[in-house]
């Protein structure tokens, strides 16, 4: 088969779709995947055929932009692949007569979790005014020539899913799940593939990794919080920092390791608790990995994702706005001592080795796209 992939630039969007990408290629397939241009390295060191369109910072544009950049092309191709958040992707489907499969690279959403997700804040947050959002999705769609099932585009992606759509996540994770027919909803786990980073110096045990991401910007109260919680404690810390100026810390413990970015995989294969924000890649791979967590949510999945993390026993959430170094400290040795978190994490790493992944999602877009009946 051609497959046309399109994204929008997110990089917690984008990365857990490149193992699927090198696995439909490695079957046989054509893959093209539409992004912005600044991504053209990224995509292209995957393997696949990059095709860009113009990068806008308003979601609405970098969605038409995508949107205008597909029709040119779309008729040279069998099916389309897109992640939710290109609400109009079946739209563009089935204007051109194309097969489609819809990929969540977060928990799948039904209307409980789209109301947690918008009243969270960040981005998302300006939707909770049902008005602002059908307002914004009357501008989104105009001139595509499609009708839309629902005036507001956060309804319609959870009312007029496609046929097939795949998750990457187990379904036990999923909340909710009962509201996902399996006939349509294929919970294929983790995104587990050999990625291209750079390796990371063994260091002494027992390690701490703390990262919140890479959307949030400051984080400067949280950062030294973390130094005055540990920097007296037997333990080796990673902080990745972001874009945040390492140099604003001043005094930097000898056990602590501060970089800008790290190699997340590298330094998880060492770690002994992983501080995370919670974002739907970060929560995957430590249970890959059999890392217990301390989730400190911010925005977005992220609350939802700590929620699970707590319900299922691999970690302690924790609160961003009333956090302090002792809080920290506290959870972080209470989840690393815990050893029903670590049978837990062993559990879960058995049912993430016996899920479809990026190989069986490749069999079930086969099996859907050679369906006549569909």
């Amino acid at each position: 088969m051609r497959i046309l992939f399109i994204n929008l630039p997110y990089h917690g969007h984008v990365i857990p779709t490149i193992g699927l990408v090198q696995e439909l290629m490695k079957a046989g397939h054509q893959v093209t995947y539409l992004m912005p241009h600044d991504w053209e390295t990224q995509i292209s060191d995957s393997g696949a055929e990059f095709l860009g369109y113009e990068n806008n910072p308003q979601l609405d544009k970098q969605i038409r932009n995508a949107f205008f950049k597909a029709e040119e092309v779309i008729s040279s191709y069998d099916l389309v692949l897109y992640e939710q958040f290109f609400f109009v992707g079946k739209h563009l489907a089935e204007k051109h007569g194309k097969k489609c499969v819809r990929i969540f690279t977060a928990p799948a959403t039904n209307k409980e979790l789209m109301r947690a997700f918008i009243s969270s804040g960040g981005p998302m947050g300006i939707f909770r005014l049902p008005l602002i959002g059908t307002l914004w999705t009357m501008d989104a769609v105009k001139g595509l020539g499609i009708e839309l099932k629902c005036r507001n585009w956060l309804d319609e992606i959870v009312e007029n899913p496609p046929d097939c759509n795949l998750v990457y996540t187990l379904r036990f994770f999923q909340p909710f799940s009962e509201d996902f027919p399996e006939a349509q909803f294929h919970f294929i786990g983790p995104s587990v593939y050999d990625r291209k980073e750079e390796d990371f110096p063994a260091l002494a045990k027992p390690e701490i990794y703390i990262s919140i991401g890479t959307i949030l910007k400051g984080g400067e109260n949280f950062f030294r919080a973390c130094l005055e919680a540990f920097e007296k404690e037997n333990v080796t810390v990673v902080l990745s920092v972001g874009s945040f100026d390492i140099s604003r810390l001043k005094h930097i413990p000898e056990n602590f390791v501060i970089r800008n970015r790290v190699p997340q995989i590298a330094v998880l294969k060492q770690a002994g608790l992983f501080v995370t924000h919670g974002g739907m890649n970060s929560v995957s791979e430590a249970m890959v990995h059999g890392v217990p967590m301390v989730v400190i949510p911010f925005v977005s999945d992220q609350p939802v994702n700590a929620r699970q993390v707590e319900k299922l026993g691999l970690g302690k959430v924790l609160d961003y706005k009333t956090i302090t170094a002792n809080a920290l400290r506290d959870a972080a040795f209470a989840v690393m001592e815990d050893r029903q978190i670590q049978e837990n994490l062993r559990k879960i790493q058995a049912e993430i080795a016996k899920a479809p992944g990026n190989r069986g999602a490749v069999k079930i877009v086969e099996a859907y796209g050679e369906n006549n009946d569909t």
